[in-house]
């Protein structure tokens, strides 16, 4: 599936009673229902990386919807962050990264469409399959 990415991660500073102080979310921008996975979340800085192997899933997410993801205490926010998820759609599956620069330098972040709350939006990359 080689088509453009359709799928948006989002970053949102949100205060829980789980202590958690950012929720990532998935929006679905394609004209047909996913399943997703998020199967790792890693944080590097400078040639130092680390990551752990999570199974966060998503059923059935409809077009124009989103799902929260996860959510992180924010000790992962002043590094490089990135959460590696697998999407299956009507037409395949395909596995992708959605990376966010450090995220406590970020202020004053812009209202996002399909979210209704203020947040960042990743960067995406297809990941090659091993």
């Amino acid at each position: 599936m080689t088509d453009a990415i359709q799928w948006r991660v989002v970053a949102c500073r949100e205060a829980g009673t789980d202590g958690a102080s950012w929720s990532f979310y998935l929006i679905n921008d394609s004209t047909s229902p996913i399943d997703a996975v998020l199967f790792q979340v890693g944080f590097e800085w400078g040639d130092l990386g680390n990551s752990r192997d999570v199974d966060v899933g998503v059923k059935h997410l409809a077009p124009g919807s989103c799902a929260l993801l996860w959510r992180d205490d924010g000790s992962g926010v002043e590094f490089r962050m990135d959460l590696r998820l697998r999407i299956q759609s009507q037409r395949g599956e395909v596995d992708l990264m959605f990376e966010f620069p450090k995220l406590y330098r970020k202020t004053d972040p812009p209202l996002v469409d399909g979210l209704g709350k203020p947040g960042w939006v990743a960067n995406a990359t297809l990941l090659a399959r091993s």
